[in-house]
């Protein structure tokens, strides 16, 4: 008969449709033994019946739960696709049973985490305490004023760079560099305004409300640029 293509077939899986998504090395791994374990002729060799394929070292292919027909019919294989269960049980992977603990112990520890995060109070930020404020967000304005000791870049002058000047690579870091020193800039008139206000030395103003509120919840907030 004639020889089936099953390098094409591990190619367009690996590389295009499912291997373009992944960008792990070990998963992409994994995905490789799969497509060489159960996309090969011996899986769908005929001589041995019952669609129970065993590998070459006599363990099965296919786990206990799963029977291939022993037929050609794209029908009957697809009724075995639609009669698995919803959920991907590890022996259908090849995995212990155990496996599936390790799992739900990690989604758990996320899902607890998560939830600490939503436990914090919502009006943590939403209203102005001085002395909240201050305890709180101490250590990040220290540490913004440590970070930039011996530095010119928050004062520093800078203007946008010119087209047609330079070369493409140039061009592109030059622009980096000018984003780059923007941004730490508007950081730092944030935060600025932030200790003035909690100094007393400046009003409270919408902005400063909403990066107090975002860094007592640990989260980030979009920052407008200088100039912008």
């Amino acid at each position: 008969g004639q020889i089936f293509q099953w390098d094409f077939v591990h190619g367009l899986l690996e590389s295009a449709i499912y291997g373009g998504r992944i960008d792990n090395p070990s998963d992409l791994r994994i995905l490789s033994s799969y497509l060489e374990q159960f996309f090969s002729a011996r899986l769908l060799s005929s001589s041995l019946s019952g669609g129970q394929r065993r590998s070459k070292g006599g363990g099965r292919i296919f786990p206990s739960q799963i029977s291939l027909p022993n037929s050609c019919s794209i029908m009957d294989y697809r009724s075995v696709v639609e009669n698995l269960p919803e959920d991907d049980r590890p022996a259908f992977f090849g995995l212990p049973a155990n496996i599936e603990r390790s799992s739900q112990r990690i989604i758990s520890s996320q899902v607890i985490s998560q939830l600490r995060v939503l436990s914090r109070s919502v009006a943590t930020g939403s209203r102005f305490d001085r002395e909240l404020w201050s305890n709180g967000l101490s250590p990040v304005l220290n540490l913004w004023k440590k970070l930039n000791q011996g530095s010119t870049l928050i004062h520093q002058k800078v203007e946008p760079p010119t087209e047609g000047q330079k070369s493409p690579i140039l061009s592109f870091i030059a622009l980096e560099q000018f984003n780059a020193i923007r941004l730490v800039q508007s950081i730092h008139q944030s935060l600025a305004a932030l200790s003035k206000v909690i100094r007393g030395t400046q009003l409270l103003t919408p902005d400063v409300q909403k990066l107090a509120t975002a860094l007592l919840n640990q989260e980030t907030v979009n920052l407008a640029m200088p100039g912008s």
